[in-house]
């Protein structure tokens, strides 16, 4: 009775002549106790021409009539009331015109209310519905929006499919469809399936989440040519692969779609001249293209094709998994390259430091991140032949080359020094000082065995990052190679002296061994205003009374480092050596901005000494002989003290004077990548040698970059039609400089959208981060594929449109747009996917 009177009190609202036809008479009661004073309420029983009398009379010519007639509604030519109900509003007491009433829909929606009837049980689906509900909403829509509400989505298919899918592919087996169960008991399940046929294309005798299912991914793999759907299918598949909330699923259903589909025997098939091209539907796809690439790249294939197909791939759901392994095909493309083009000559110690500074470094560099990423990516089988290749090529062609002729050039030493190259004993003089007479702060970060090719790859990646200047020089290490000798040399002080029993070093006589005596050096030489401080501690401090204070108290701070040494010299960790390089960038990078954060605006990244290492075993030739000696009184892979010793062929012997360091004692140099034999210790990580990579030590300037000093790439629109004729748009995207240095790279959103900002295409993101100095090879096609939304916006302009997410936020601003008018002709509703 109470949902009868609400229900009254809702058309009174709208309309001020009531009719209420009851044949039955069952409604009565209702009538009778209906309680609105303010509303006149009027029975018909024989009296039609005085009811409409008093109505037509009423002097309140707004009064609210509620007529009741005991009698069903006669034929229109019969009805004495027939003006006035046409005026009014006709009252229907059934539970399906009561729904319609409570939602506010005229009579002729009726049919939705008897159809879908058990939708209307539930108050807030029709709470829902009736806040929902336009003015002009036809059928079609109504049922739309009452599906929405049971899917608890937006009023569109797509998303309603993206939560049906949110399901385990495995177990929904046997699990009763999604769509069923959430529609089925309100009898919108086949209305929900013709809208799906309609967008995708999609028909079956017995529509299922599970069969739609299969037939979309069938659609979307182009090995398949019985299935086609709709070009909207494509736009809705980027757009589950896109959502942070649905992904997930995604990639459930993909794994689950490659075995059912059994995608790996398709692909074994496949001809050798057709690819993939950038489709991601399933992983293994991805498996595949790397099996390709290492195949072409053991076949001697075009760099500039090797990137290409390593460039499509980056816009892949499955990229993050397998990047590892295509940044080891990049490495070792990068590597072949520097080889070929590599002449491994000098005349002199001065040219050898200075064309490894100027470019040797870079093969060093490509073979530790080519070996780093392989071992990342842990796929031994499909990589094999790269690794190989790596590993031999680096040894053979450049490592032992490289070697042998700097060698010729160390036998021939009567000192060890360098005229053009700073020594490493003179940092202090030559990089600290110049602050400390201009009364600036600086920090000094020791990173122990940080060679020169990491580093400079660091201060890279520090400029990359558009906050900093990181500008790379070079010292010429002391000799022996080792950490002792190398952090004293980086001390103030005079004379160092090593003792030829224990290798300890000590600066104008005081012991330079652990932080404590390196802080006391210091301090002495910086009238108490300098100090030392190892990595770990440094990072606990509280940045802003502890750090602050630090900082407060003194001129010059050096920190020491520690994790590329620790983890290589030693034999159970040697093989981690390059992760130990990344683990240490990972830190450096968090001592920076501490030095940052407690205003620290001068920083000196430096190390000790660098390192040979290799992945693979050392060949047994690289094993040398100790020459004989009076005596050995400290014994390294690299070198060894000792006195009276014997020179032969293959090792250097220096005496502590030709090295610049007091002691009475001579050192035995292993020549070339030779390594002395010492029990426990191992043999693919070594220093204290004499090699360019041991003794060229980097010295690394950094600074709070100004906000002009990086700048990221330009993307330009390359052959853009006038107009959208088909249902995809094909353009060229050019880069207008290589992505280096301080030129950083730039990662957009290209999709189609219309004037009011809605989708109509895909929405596909590229990184363009392209190195390549020839201009025509930074430039990028793409293929946008219409959704079915750009239907609507036909014969209208729209925009091509390229966003970025502002740095450090989810943000996502235009970068640049391109006006266009979509205009496609009937014959594009046929395209298929």
């Amino acid at each position: 009775m109470k949902r009868i009177h609400d229900s009254l009190q809702h058309v009174f609202q709208r309309h001020r002549l009531v009719f209420w036809y009851d044949p039955t008479c069952e409604w009565a009661e209702a009538f009778n106790t209906y309680p609105d004073e303010s509303v006149v309420k009027l029975t018909v029983a024989g009296n039609e021409f005085g009811t409409k009398v008093r109505i037509v009379r009423d002097p309140n010519p707004d009064a609210n009539f509620l007529i009741y007639l005991p009698t069903a509604r006669p034929a229109d030519a019969d009805n004495w009331l027939l003006d006035l109900l046409l005026q009014g509003y006709e009252y229907k007491a059934d539970k399906a015109s009561l729904a319609l009433q409570e939602v506010g829909l005229p009579h002729e929606f009726l049919h939705l209310a008897e159809a879908h009837g058990k939708y209307f049980h539930s108050a807030k689906r029709v709470q829902s519905l009736k806040e929902m509900i336009g003015k002009d909403d036809q059928s079609r829509e109504i049922r739309l929006k009452m599906m929405a509400v049971l899917a608890d989505t937006d009023v569109e298919v797509d998303a309603m499919l993206l939560r049906f899918l949110r399901t385990d592919p495995e177990a929904d087996l046997i699990a009763t469809d999604r769509v069923d169960e959430c529609l089925g008991a309100a009898a919108l399940a086949e209305s929900f399936w013709q809208e799906v046929e309609r967008l995708f294309g999609y028909t079956a005798a017995v529509p299922s989440l599970r069969d739609f299912a299969v037939s979309l991914f069938r659609g979307a793999n182009p090995l398949d040519t019985q299935a086609a759907l709709h070009p909207h299918a494509k736009v809705f598949l980027q757009r589950w692969k896109d959502s942070q909330t649905h992904s997930l699923w995604f990639r459930d259903w993909a794994h689950q779609m490659e075995k059912e589909l059994q995608i790996a025997a398709a692909l074994g098939g496949l001809d050798e001249r057709k690819t993939l091209g950038d489709c991601d539907t399933f992983e293994i796809f991805e498996k595949f293209t790397l099996h390709r690439l290492c195949q072409s790249f053991a076949n001697g294939a075009a760099a500039v094709d090797l990137r290409a197909v390593v460039q499509q791939r980056r816009g892949s759901i499955w990229w993050p998994q397998h990047e590892p392994g295509y940044a080891a095909v990049e490495q070792a493309v990068e590597l072949r390259e520097l080889l070929a083009g590599a002449e491994l000559t000098m005349d002199s110690v001065t040219s050898g430091v200075s064309r490894y500074v100027t470019t040797w470094w870079r093969i060093d560099m490509a073979y530790r991140l080519c070996t780093w990423n392989l071992r990342r990516y842990g796929q031994v089988q499909v990589m094999e032949q790269i690794t190989q290749w790596v590993e031999k090529s680096y040894v053979n062609n450049f490592l032992l080359p490289l070697a042998d002729r700097w060698s010729d050039q160390v036998r021939g030493m009567e000192t060890w020094g360098c005229s053009e190259v700073i020594a490493q004993r003179r940092f202090f003089s030559h990089y600290v000082q110049p602050f400390l007479i201009k009364g600036q702060k600086v920090f000094v970060i020791i990173s122990d065995a940080l060679r020169y090719e990491a580093a400079s790859d660091f201060a890279q990646r520090l400029r990359s990052a558009n906050r900093w200047t990181a500008e790379v020089e070079a010292l010429f290490g002391s000799l022996p190679s080792y950490t002792q000798l190398g952090m004293a040399a980086l001390l103030p002080g005079q004379q160092l002296t090593v003792d030829a029993i224990t290798a300890t070093v000590t600066v104008d006589g005081r012991s330079a061994t652990g932080t404590a005596n390196r802080r006391e050096i210091l301090s002495l030489a910086c009238d108490g205003k300098a100090t030392a401080i190892q990595a770990e501690e440094f990072l606990e401090l509280n940045t802003k009374t502890e750090g602050r204070a630090l900082m407060r108290d003194h001129e010059v701070i050096y920190i020491f480092h520690n994790v590329i040494d620790k983890t290589g010299d030693a034999a159970g960790t040697e093989a981690k050596t390059f992760d130990a390089v990344e683990q240490a960038f990972a830190e450096l990078d968090l001592i920076i901005k501490k030095v940052a954060n407690i205003n620290g605006s001068n920083m000196l990244l430096t190390a000790d000494h660098g390192f040979l290492f290799q992945q693979d075993d050392v060949a047994k030739d690289d094993a040398t002989p100790l020459p004989t000696a009076g005596e050995w009184t400290f014994k390294n892979r690299r070198f060894a003290l000792g006195r009276d010793i014997s020179p032969n062929a293959k090792v250097k012997i220096f005496d502590s004077t030709a090295l610049g360091l007091g002691g009475d004692w001579s050192a035995a140099f292993p020549l070339s990548l030779g390594r002395f034999p010492l029990q426990g210790s191992g043999m693919r990580y070594v220093h204290g040698g004499s090699s360019l990579q041991e003794v060229v030590v980097p010295v690394v300037k950094i600074h709070k970059a100004r906000s002009d000093d990086t700048g990221k790439v330009e993307i330009e629109l390359l052959r853009v039609p006038a107009k959208i004729t088909t249902g995809q748009l094909s353009i060229a995207l050019f880069q207008d400089r290589p992505a280096q240095g301080k030129v950083l790279p730039r990662t957009l959103r290209v999709g189609i959208f219309a004037k009011d900002g809605t989708s109509l295409s895909e929405i596909k993101t590229q990184t363009f981060d392209s190195k390549e100095q020839e201009a025509r090879q930074r430039e990028t096609t793409m293929l946008l594929v219409l959704s079915a939304a750009a239907d609507t916006f036909n014969n209208r302009e729209v925009d091509l449109r390229l966003e970025e997410t502002v740095s450090g936020t989810n943000q996502i601003v235009t970068y640049k747009t391109h006006s266009l008018k979509l205009q496609k002709p009937f014959t594009s509703d046929f395209d298929e996917l």
